[in-house]
């Protein structure tokens, strides 16, 4: 029973400390606002509710991380697609995991954090979670073969408990700072190595009205008339697509003047920004309206065309190589997206 009792310790941290593939793992790029070794000094009252009433910690964060990203809640964060674990649940439910299956709780909020806000783990990180594991594990294949003191025990308890806490911690203090800077979905490069079943997650994800229109949220459902093709005023110089109503309802050619250049993500090699939703957009009006070849305002480039003109006539001129090259591969990639019948990358909307 004893070797049970810390076998079950043994799991929870080390459940903590995954669930991310290392094929995921690897398109991670951005950084924890604080390491977990620095979360006991830099949020003090966070850790200590993390320490006291962790349960409560783990299931009001996984409510705070849902507000932020809009999606709906599925158990363990949809690591274990399997018959209703997999279908989205009352959110109440979040409480009812972590209390049975605290250690679950705990990786799937890391797991959302750091897939849809693209947090990698520190070095630091990588050794207190490695270290933890070892030393409980070491423990309990020795409780096989010999009495343990309690002392030892007790120690690894509270070194399990002060690694949850720190990494319940550091998770809060970024969902905090992402609140304050605003969320705009996960990279292209994340998105599409993601499982289908958390892929379809972001793709169900709901916002208020309010944040629909936010300005820069490359995710709005407000970006939805340009798939109808609704013209709004005139912008001098631009002409089909790009006068189609763009997320903040101005035209294309006005929401991406506003964005200024057109940016190549270093990481996807994706075109970004405004004039990356607008050339996925494109696409998703040319998989959705066949009959566009024969509106003379998309002669003669098409939709994606167009948005790449006007795309290289405002970039400088020793930039418009990079452009170019950024712009076809999000083409080619949101061309293998709908024949596959996935989110298109970077507006993660689905061909209907």
């Amino acid at each position: 029973q004893e070797c049970d009792r810390i076998l079950a310790h043994c799991s929870e941290q080390a459940l903590s400390a995954m669930p991310l593939k290392q094929e995921v793992a690897d398109q991670l790029s951005g950084e924890w606002q604080v390491g977990m070794f620095e979360t006991p000094c830099k949020a003090p009252v966070s850790f200590c509710y993390s320490c006291c009433c962790p349960c409560c910690m783990a299931a009001q964060q996984r409510g705070a991380i849902l507000d932020v990203i809009g999606e709906p809640y599925i158990c363990c964060g949809g690591m274990f697609p399997c018959g209703p674990l997999g279908d989205p649940q009352d959110r109440n439910c979040a409480w009812v995991e972590a209390c049975c299956c605290f250690g679950l709780s705990v990786a799937a909020n890391r797991f959302l954090i750091q897939t849809r806000f693209d947090r990698r783990n520190t070095a630091c990180d990588d050794c207190i979670i490695t270290a933890t594991c070892i030393i409980a594990w070491v423990v309990c294949i020795l409780q096989c073969f010999m009495d343990v003191p309690d002392g030892v025990e007790n120690c690894v308890d509270h070194l399990i408990m002060l690694v949850n806490s720190c990494m319940l911690t550091q998770q809060q203090v970024e969902i905090e700072h992402v609140k304050k800077v605003g969320y705009h979905g996960p990279g292209a490069a994340v998105l599409g190595i993601l499982p289908p079943q958390q892929q379809q997650m972001i793709h169900d994800r709901k916002f208020d009205s309010d944040s629909s229109s936010d300005e820069g949220s490359s995710y709005s459902s407000a970006a939805a008339p340009a798939m109808r093709g609704v013209q709004v005023p005139m912008a001098v110089g631009a002409k089909g697509f790009m006068n189609t109503a763009s997320p903040n309802r101005t035209s294309w050619a006005q929401y991406c003047a506003a964005g200024g250049a057109p940016i190549v993500d270093g990481y996807s090699g994706f075109v970004a920004g405004p004039w990356g939703e607008c050339l996925a957009w494109s696409k998703l009006f040319e998989a959705q309206s066949p009959d566009w070849p024969s509106d003379p305002q998309f002669a003669p480039e098409g939709p994606a065309g167009q948005v790449i003109a006007a795309m290289l006539a405002s970039c400088p001129g020793h930039l418009r190589g990079p452009v170019h090259q950024g712009a076809e591969r999000l083409e080619e990639a949101c061309n293998r997206a709908t024949a596959e019948r996935r989110p298109l990358p970077i507006i993660n909307q689905v061909v209907a």
